[in-house]
């Protein structure tokens, strides 16, 4: 295009044109992660805002995703394919850990199965996480709970949050 347009792969469907007008402005149109959507210039070039954008088209609506922290017992459901079909299966488990934010916060949920520790993780606003259930809250006192790994039995619980009526 000319020097007015460029043109940016927002993702591996779609390919948008940032239009700039006399104004100083910039279109997005036909991006059906951004959709019409106006900035300044100076906003435009900026890399991070248009990651931003991007970022906040593909998280999920507030409210979704349930308050937890690590040491949370959770109950995940997520979608999993098996041949040619798709179930959902459930994963429950201690968070161990919570790390990244925006579209590419990501947590790590560890649980016990037939006596081998199992870690699992998952992108919190991934589509195939259907939906997180809270069983209960736990009382830790650091934000990565990496030494649990090393514990077994017994030695591996977690105070529970006893609840304020």
């Amino acid at each position: 295009g000319s020097p007015r347009e460029r043109s940016l792969l927002f993702s591996a469907r779609a390919t948008t044109t940032i239009d700039l007008d006399e104004g100083g402005m910039v279109e997005f149109e036909g991006c059906p992660l951004v959709g019409a959507y106006s900035l300044k210039r100076s906003e435009a070039w900026s890399t991070m805002n248009v990651v931003d954008l991007i970022n906040r088209e593909g998280m999920k609506p507030v409210g979704t995703i349930p308050t937890f922290r690590p040491g949370d017992t959770l109950k995940v459901y997520s979608k999993v394919v098996e041949g040619g079909k798709e179930r959902t299966q459930m994963f429950e488990g201690v968070v161990t850990v919570r790390k990244g934010s925006g579209g590419s916060e990501a947590i790590t949920v560890r649980r016990i199965s037939h006596g081998v520790g199992v870690d699992k993780s998952f992108l919190l606003h991934s589509p195939r996480v259907e939906k997180i259930e809270v069983s209960k809250s736990g009382i830790v006192r650091r934000s990565k709970l990496y030494y649990l790994s090393d514990k077994i039995g017994k030695a591996a619980r977690i105070k529970e949050k006893k609840a304020v009526k």
